[in-house]
């Protein structure tokens, strides 16, 4: 062998060079999509000031108990808070998730307690399809539409990603409240 016939492999080798420069964008893009899912828990508690979660003693976290996979959620002052106990949250890996539909994105209820898990029945949850062994009840996030990198077209996403888990928590908290038994007042 003496010539090299692919066109793909001699396009790749006159330009590998700018090729891995591009391939390294990676890394960055993943770097500001966490950054950008972190800053939603402005918007969350900014949410919760101005009454869109009508129920009291809520507050909002992040959490990164497990660095590679943190979250951002909303949780009753009066459930249980370790690390197994439930909360709804928005969560992404942080390592590996860009925009979707590259790297998961999940919005859900998450705890790791059995007890917890009980009244998550196919029937109490049907816009939270999956489960799993630390999530009862959660769906995929959509991907954003159209050229979100454009202009300020991320707000749209944003304004969505707000929004379901605003709706997470009105879905989901009376699951949790039956769960750990709470009484509402």
């Amino acid at each position: 062998m003496n010539q090299i016939e692919n066109e793909r492999i001699r396009f790749f080798l006159q330009h590998e060079e700018r090729i891995r420069e591009w391939a390294d964008l990676e890394t960055e893009v993943i770097e500001l999509a966490d950054r950008f899912y972190r800053s939603l828990k402005g918007d969350i508690d900014a949410a919760i000031r101005s009454g869109e979660i009508a129920d009291d003693g809520v507050d909002s976290f992040l959490d990164e108990t497990w660095p590679q996979w943190p979250g951002l959620g909303l949780r009753r002052q009066d459930w249980p808070q370790g690390v197994e106990d439930p909360a709804v949250r928005l969560q992404w890996q942080a390592k590996k998730t860009s925009f979707p539909p590259h790297g998961p994105l999940i919005c859900g209820v998450v705890t790791n307690v059995k007890e917890y898990r009980m009244p998550f029945t196919k029937e109490a949850r049907p816009a939270y399809p999956h489960q799993n062994s630390w999530w009862p009840a959660y769906k995929n996030v959509e991907p954003p539409a159209g050229k979100f990198w454009e202009g300020d077209n991320l707000k749209e996403y944003r304004n969505r990603l707000v929004k379901s888990i605003l709706k997470a928590w009105q879905d989901l908290a009376p699951l949790v409240d039956e769960a750990v038994g709470h009484q509402s007042s």
